[in-house]
């Protein structure tokens, strides 16, 4: 398999693997690989309040000494707050929005590590 194909595989992987995380801990599903222009979010969840869309960006490593949520550059978190802030003018009725980060190391043969950072990126796009 060719290494593009290897990297979309581990990448849907940990997509999926976030969704099954966030529905257990009754979140309702939305969307995955949302495009609103150029802007993309790897899940879009409804927080268990009702009122709270959650736009979630997964990162998936294969190693396990990585550490995927570091790898959220200010691009994509700037891509982020765009499409959050262009759900919320899309919306019909009023609602919180949130932007999280969830790490998911994958390695060969070993149970997935799920790390979860609520609020990680801010309005203004600041990563912490």
């Amino acid at each position: 398999m060719a290494r593009q194909a290897l990297y979309a595989e581990l990448a849907r992987r940990g997509e999926d693997a976030a969704r099954e995380f966030l529905v257990s801990r009754g979140y309702e599903f939305c969307a995955q690989n949302l495009r609103l222009g150029s802007d993309e979010a790897d899940l879009v969840m409804r927080a268990p309040d009702g009122a709270t869309i959650v736009v979630v960006e997964v990162k998936t490593r294969s190693c396990p000494n990585a550490r995927p949520e570091e790898r959220v550059d200010a691009p994509k978190a700037r891509s982020l707050v765009r499409l959050a802030r262009s759900l919320e003018q899309r919306s019909n009725r009023r609602c919180s929005l949130r932007i999280d980060v969830i790490a998911i190391n994958l390695p060969p043969g070993a149970e997935p590590s799920i790390h979860w950072f609520q609020n990680a990126i801010g309005g203004s796009g600041a990563v912490g």
